[in-house]
């Protein structure tokens, strides 16, 4: 069986799918963007309260950590 290559999509780069937004003027496209905002935010609403993983919560620190540093190095 042959392998499939992957593709990301590229930045910038919208072929290949569309939500039908290209006729609307800017204020209707900010009103589509809000509305798929709150929808999503309605979907996930429990995950997004869950704690995050310990591993998560270590990197964090780290990377705040290490922020932090180069902070105090200026």
């Amino acid at each position: 069986m042959p392998k499939r290559q992957h593709q990301p999509y590229a930045a910038g780069g919208n072929s290949g799918w569309s939500i039908g937004s290209g006729s609307l003027t800017a204020d209707g496209q900010t009103e589509l963007l809000k509305d798929l905002g709150r929808h999503l935010q309605k979907t996930y609403q429990n995950v997004l309260k869950e704690p995050a993983p310990d591993r998560i919560k270590h990197l964090l620190e780290r990377l705040e950590k290490s922020h932090h540093e180069d902070d105090e190095d200026r």
